[in-house]
């Protein structure tokens, strides 16, 4: 199971970057770390599982492949519009430990996201992805 492995990694990275926010800025600040890294983190992980199960399971042609991709990432900017949104308004963490912690693991996440997609796609012989 190869996306575990860098998934653990980015997560062992986020729950030390927490750490490293409460030594400094205390438990708000470890709050609003986890809380920019943890959804970002699920949004992948099922866009990742999600995308292998289809390319092995229905072999998509690249104009299927792409729509996925492009679905999934205007459907994840969304829900993470809404889960920012609803982090600034509801709660009283500190908003640039928030926004700088979703930044960082939405680049991460993404980045390893497309990895995977087209490790996802060189496995079942590239026929998703030419």
């Amino acid at each position: 199971m190869k996306p575990l492995v860098g998934a653990m990694l980015l997560a062992a990275m986020l729950l030390v970057g927490a750490g490293i926010s409460w030594l400094l800025a205390g438990s708000a600040g470890a709050l609003a770390v986890l809380a920019g890294g943890l959804f970002p983190g699920a949004i992948s992980m099922s866009s990742i599982l999600a995308l292998s199960f289809i390319v092995r399971s229905e072999r998509m042609g690249s104009i299927g492949y792409q729509q996925f991709v492009l679905a999934n990432f205007i459907a994840k900017v969304v829900l993470l519009g809404g889960w920012t949104a609803a982090i600034v308004l509801v709660t009283s963490l500190p908003i640039s430990l928030f926004i700088a912690s979703l930044l960082v693991n939405f680049l991460a996440w993404h980045i390893y996201e497309a990895f995977r997609y087209q490790s996802a796609v060189w496995e079942v012989g590239g026929s998703a992805g030419s």
